[in-house]
């Protein structure tokens, strides 16, 4: 059901944008009305009730026509409409400009981002100022928060590398740092025990020469294709000869590749990495959607198809051209003759689109297996041009959902998990007094549909309200500002 009406009783202007801030200078009240409340901290909706937000708190929540009078509050009527937590994309990068890139999300339900990748935009963004304006209110944007710059072989070659390294991410207060590559165990562990030295988070990639259980030292490993190229003992990385690919020569790791392959297809094997992985308590971001997307690019017929998807439109023209310039898309160019003659040269005769295929039924089954061995789930995208910001979330959660998770275990994925991994459980990632004002509205119930999440008609976060008019303007804005890239 599409909004039919969403009346804001106050200043005209508050149809698009709020200003958040009454005539004395101090923080608007808002009621929202008549809401099916999604709370997030069960299976549940609660039916028509208000939530009223003061200071950009939620103040109190109740059956319609319990509440207080709140004179001067800004009212917002939700009839018909579900309100529940902001979503999270704990994994993403920023390659546009920085408004664009944030009205994206905002425009999606997606309330937090974090940046996982300081080079983004070539070093013209100053990410911690980003992080500040936002903050502040200076800058429109959904909660942002950076890791610091990759630590991989070629930032970080001494233990001298690695303090500096740390020390920065400690003075500039990264919201984490990212591992990123193989590093030697030396490093690795300077790392490891340096970061948590200085009270600093740990996300990153595999450590595919050592042993499962050294990766599983951080707080979160990032992307579930990691496990295509990591063992519970060493047998992955003694065969693949990591770094040798620098020099082109990438037999070891294909052969490698492949073995691990054929190991994963072992029910027994894979269950025991995956306990492996539960005991650890580590929390994992499948973002299983980036690589979802390697099939659909190396297939001619969805390939040609890329080019009619709509959501193309709000990416940059280069970064649109990366995608869809067979010279230039890095899987089309890079990937598919290395793993064509690979495949062939083992008597593989499955197509491209196949191979990765089954690698993504993979990826499904694994990450419905780690939940359901109560590993901590993130939800991220890896958005780096494609799969478009703030969609590519929602595609994500879809697949989640295609793994056979629930709708509301996939949004706790991207609510209450969040939270927890940030620390701010008593803050944030339920609908619930005391908690951040920090949700969005939606057209139909997510609980029964996952794609309902993205039935975005209203979003309020860092005390500011945007309208479902205000989010169509600010796509159109996204999409001009491409145009003319």
């Amino acid at each position: 059901m599409r909004l039919k009406s969403l009346l804001i009783f106050g200043a005209a202007a508050a149809l698009n944008s709020t200003s958040a801030l009454a005539r004395n200078g101090e923080p608007e009240d808002y009621v929202f009305e008549h809401v099916n409340v999604v709370p997030m901290s069960a299976n549940m909706v609660l039916r028509d009730r208000y939530v009223a937000v003061r200071n950009r708190v939620i103040v109190a929540i109740g059956r319609q026509g319990k509440q207080g009078k709140y004179p001067g509050a800004q009212r917002i009527d939700g009839r018909g409409m579900y309100l529940m937590p902001g979503l999270a994309d704990m994994h993403t990068h920023t390659r546009m400009p920085p408004q664009d890139f944030f009205d994206l999300n905002l425009a999606a339900g997606v309330t937090t981002v974090f940046n996982m990748g300081l080079g983004d935009g070539g070093g013209q963004f100053d990410h911690v100022a980003l992080r500040r304006d936002v903050a502040s209110g200076a800058v429109d944007g959904p909660r942002y928060l950076i890791s610091g710059a990759q630590l991989d072989g070629d930032n970080v070659k001494s233990l001298t590398d690695v303090d500096r390294a740390l020390n920065e991410a400690s003075d500039r207060k990264y919201d984490a740092v990212k591992v990123h590559g193989d590093l030697p165990p030396a490093i690795y562990d300077a790392i490891i025990t340096g970061a948590r030295k200085r009270g600093l988070r740990i996300r990153g990639h595999g450590q595919h020469m050592m042993p499962l259980a050294e990766t599983l030292r951080m707080d979160s490993v990032e992307h579930v294709e990691e496990i295509l190229y990591l063992s519970t003992d060493r047998k992955f990385g003694e065969k693949a000869k990591f770094g040798e690919e620098k020099n082109g020569n990438i037999d070891n790791f294909l052969t490698s590749y492949h073995d691990n392959l054929e190991r994963l297809q072992d029910n027994k094997y894979r269950a025991s990495l995956v306990r492996e992985i539960a005991r650890s308590k580590v929390f994992w971001d499948p973002t299983i959607v980036i690589y979802e997307a390697i099939p659909k690019y190396l297939d001619d017929d969805e390939f040609a198809r890329l080019a009619r998807d709509e959501r193309l439109s709000y990416l940059p023209r280069s970064v649109r051209g990366e995608v869809l310039d067979k010279s230039k898309n890095e899987y089309r160019a890079g990937l598919a003759p290395v793993f064509s003659k690979f495949l062939s040269s083992i008597g593989d005769k499955s197509t491209l689109k196949e191979h990765f295929d089954k690698n993504v039924g993979l990826l499904l089954k694994l990450t419905k297996e780690m939940h359901g061995a109560g590993v901590p789930l993130l939800t991220g995208s890896d958005a780096f041009g494609a799969p478009v910001p703030g969609f590519a979330l929602h595609q994500e959660m879809e697949l989640m959902v295609r793994a056979g998770i629930s709708p509301y275990e996939t949004l706790r994925a991207a609510t209450i998990n969040s939270a927890r991994f940030l620390g701010e459980s008593r803050q944030a990632g339920t609908i619930e007094v005391g908690k951040r004002a920090d949700f969005i509205l939606l057209g139909h119930n997510p609980l029964t549909d996952i794609r309902n999440a993205a039935d975005v008609q209203g979003v309020f976060v860092n005390g500011q309200w945007h309208s479902a008019a205000r989010l169509k303007e600010m796509l159109a804005q996204v999409a001009r500002h491409s145009a003319a890239d």
